[in-house]
């Protein structure tokens, strides 16, 4: 069983990466033989794209969100195959009651106010998988941007604890592109779920489906 977060904008940066789709399915294809494996799917720049849009258009945070969420089961929707649920689930016990007779099962967001993020630590939360493989663009937690400054150290192990205190002081505007939320990262606390930050190598999802091995940032209980 594994829990996925796959970042929107590793599926949809400036355009829609059709090689990674193509070899991401291929991926779901085999691992359906012997796993079940739950994929929920961000926006990306499209989603921040109709989000910007809509707030100059005058729309509320709440319609915003909810077009976010639409662009979210849009990008889902690029996984569905024969070996999956046929629809996107519109929410989490659609998706648990799926997972009995389809081996996989995609869905984007919920509802406003959560990110896919968070939906992928529900699911785990509702289902007792005590760990979500979180695949960005960036491929972990950093002590500053790494986009930003080639300096950047990335940080392999962190505490509920200081990855709150990282985002504490972050609004959770609509679309705000972070390696994680602060919603996300409470419900990981409150049921003990360690999530795996990791880059968008399919190869190291394979590792860490299979051993546990995490090549990025694992956030969990420590002794800090």
């Amino acid at each position: 069983m594994a829990v996925i977060s796959l970042g929107g904008s590793i599926v949809c940066g400036d355009n829609i990466d059709f090689n990674y789709i193509f070899s991401f399915r291929k991926f779901l294809e085999e691992q359906s033989k012997n796993d079940k494996i739950f994929l929920v799917v961000g926006g990306g720049k499209i989603a921040r794209d109709y989000i910007s849009m809509a707030s100059k258009l005058g729309m509320n945070e709440f319609l915003q969100d909810r077009i976010g969420i639409m662009a979210s089961r849009i990008n889902a929707s690029l996984f569905l195959g024969n070996y999956s649920y046929p629809k996107v689930a519109d929410n989490v016990e659609e998706a648990v009651i799926a997972s009995g007779s389809y081996p996989v099962v995609l869905m984007g967001g919920t509802e406003p106010g959560h990110t896919t993020d968070a939906v992928s630590l529900l699911i785990a939360e509702r289902i007792g998988e005590r760990r979500v493989i979180n695949m960005t663009s960036v491929g972990g937690v950093y002590d500053k941007d790494p986009r930003k400054y080639k300096d950047a150290k990335i940080i392999r192990r962190m505490s509920y604890r200081k990855a709150q205190e990282m985002f504490l002081s972050r609004d959770m505007d609509a679309g705000l592109n972070l390696p994680f939320d602060l919603v996300s990262i409470k419900i990981a606390e409150r049921s003990k779920i360690e999530i795996c930050i990791m880059g968008k190598s399919i190869e190291d999802l394979k590792k860490a489906m299979l051993n546990g091995e995490c090549k990025g940032t694992i956030i969990g209980i420590t002794n800090d």
